[in-house]
């Protein structure tokens, strides 16, 4: 009978990321069924009991105890592997030697002197401490890419105001995506330089967008991160404004697209009046429940879109009607086409199955999604809902159709983003195949830097558990999948749609056309026609 064993090292640190490393590499231990090595928050120690590796002690323990969960043959190999953790623990508490390319600092001041000509930071640190560094960093004139989440919004407002009357950009808090000539950062992909820079308040927003502009052959001359927060009238799009303005004064850049969940009017107001001042085309796309009157003096300049989807088809249309058919031939289906894949996979459901299960690593694709699913099913729930109203009760059940971020901070505390550890959606997926009225589950898959080495692979076994799990009761749930990701992004996002497609799964261009198909599917085409024209048309067209 096989042993778990729960050892708890009190008030002892790791980060995240860096845990799920060991934890890959303890897997590999001879006769180790199974481990984790975890930060004891309520969110991991929920995770471990669901995976039948937490004991009394782990239960125990705080969350600023790390706890090492494994589950062995006999207990010869428990004190073997245990012996075999504890090495792996202590050589990485003690910094490798530098290599050529890598050196670690202590200090801001002493990175910088290594490094007179930088002239960009990436902050990556508990939000509390972002301000002093930030501070430090804008006085020696340095732009910063503030990837922490948490900052007080006091303190955003102060260094973006600072980093304004210097002319210097300060990217973010929570900005995860931006690409700065051509060089990606955070969690972004490998995209073809091009004419159009883009402005995103929103960092998968940035990524869709960028992706679907690499597809169709247009290309990215920068796109800048500014964090969900600028376009708030709190902060009032500080960041969007100056970004807008550096791309004005950007030689390569012809066409601006500005990517956001609805901004605050006043911060509405300032950026058409920006777009006023300016001589390039734009598009904007702010995402929600209206499509933004762009004013009469800018028609023909300046362009108002609903999705990220709509919005490149607009942006090619804009750069000339070859580069637009070349992009309704790369990312969009006919609304013919949709049908018939849809009634084809209908043919395979039972009457019963009618929900959707919709689990996304991307927050902003999540939202369009929600988007598309408020027009074409009405009541649905989520995390993170559109109306309070459809809010889970429970974040970790899912209640008939269910859209769910597991980007958010109920599901990362003390974990890593599930775009680089997939283990919560790995037992989501599995759970959802058991209930009996699920028709489709649709997944995002984040490609690029930063996020899991092969995202496809990482989900296999549970897809096709789930699969296994439907099938012994006589069902066959219909998996959806987009791949946000070009082939030149280190998973290559050619070779991760093939091991999909390998596996059953139905995969699609873009997030807005998996949402949409998916709607069509649980309804099973059971929708007045002209109101499925008009939201293809809303969310699907230029």
């Amino acid at each position: 009978m096989a042993i778990v064993r729960n050892i708890v090292k009190e008030n002892y640190f790791r980060d995240s990321i860096q845990l799920m490393q060991l934890s890959e590499e303890a897997k590999k231990i001879p006769g180790v069924l199974d481990v984790a090595l975890v930060m004891a928050t309520e969110t991991n120690k929920e995770i471990l009991e669901r995976l039948g590796l937490l004991t009394e002690e782990g239960s125990r323990a705080t969350k600023n105890d790390l706890v090492i969960a494994v589950k062995v043959e006999n207990e010869e190999q428990l004190n073997s592997s245990l012996a075999s953790i504890e090495n792996m623990l202590t050589r990485t508490s003690i910094s490798a030697a530098p290599t050529i390319t890598e050196r670690i600092f202590y200090s801001v001041d002493s990175a910088i002197e290594f490094n007179p000509d930088a002239n960009l930071a990436l902050i990556s640190i508990p939000g509390e401490y972002v301000k002093d560094v930030a501070v430090r960093l804008l006085e020696k004139g340095i732009h910063i890419h503030i990837f922490s989440d948490h900052v007080p919004i006091e303190h955003e407002l102060e260094l973006k105001k600072i980093a304004s009357s210097k002319g210097l950009l300060v990217l973010g808090p929570g900005a995860g995506t931006s690409i700065i000539n051509g060089k990606a950062v955070a969690f972004a992909n490998s995209v073809r330089r091009g004419s159009i820079g883009i402005v995103a308040a929103a960092g998968t927003g940035l990524q869709e967008v960028s992706v679907l502009l690499d597809k169709v052959g247009i290309g990215v001359s920068q796109g800048l991160g500014v964090g969900g927060n600028d376009v708030k009238e709190s902060i009032g799009g500080i960041m969007t404004l100056d970004c807008i303005k550096a791309l004005e004064d950007d030689e390569e850049t012809s066409l601006i697209m500005v990517v956001s969940k609805p901004p605050d009017p006043p911060v509405v107001k300032k950026i058409i009046k920006s777009i006023e001042e300016s001589k390039k085309k734009f598009v904007l796309c702010f995402l929600g429940s209206q499509t933004y009157k762009v004013p009469k003096k800018l028609v023909k300049r300046a362009y108002s879109c609903r999705s990220l989807h709509s919005a490149v088809l607009r942006a090619a249309s804009m750069v000339g009607p070859e580069t637009y058919r070349e992009a309704e031939t790369k990312i969009s289906m006919k609304l013919s086409e949709i049908k018939k894949l849809v009634k084809d996979l209908s043919a395979k459901l039972n009457p019963e199955q009618k929900y959707i299960r919709a689990l996304y690593t991307g927050g902003t694709l999540m939202y369009e999604s929600l988007l598309i699913y408020r027009e074409l099913l009405k009541d649905v729930y989520s995390n993170a809902p559109l109306d309070p109203k459809y809010k889970l009760a429970d974040s970790f059940k899912s209640y008939k159709n269910t859209v769910v971020d597991l980007g958010e901070e109920e599901f990362t505390a003390g974990r890593a983003h599930p775009m680089i550890d997939p283990t919560v959606r790995k037992l989501r997926i599995v759970e959802e195949a058991k209930d009996s009225e699920v028709a489709v589950i649709t997944m995002d898959f984040m490609l690029g830097y930063g996020s899991n080495p092969d995202p496809v692979e990482a989900m296999s076994s549970s897809i096709l558990e789930a699969s296994k799990i439907a099938a012994e009761k006589g069902r066959k749930i219909v998996f959806m999948g987009h791949v946000c990701g070009t082939e030149l992004d280190p998973q290559n996002a050619l070779k991760q749609e093939e091991k999909l497609k390998k596996m059953g799964v139905v995969t699609f261009p873009s997030n807005a056309l998996m949402a949409f198909a998916s709607a069509l599917l649980v309804k099973r085409g059971k929708i007045a026609p002209e109101k499925i024209k008009k939201v293809y048309k809303m969310f699907l067209e230029k």
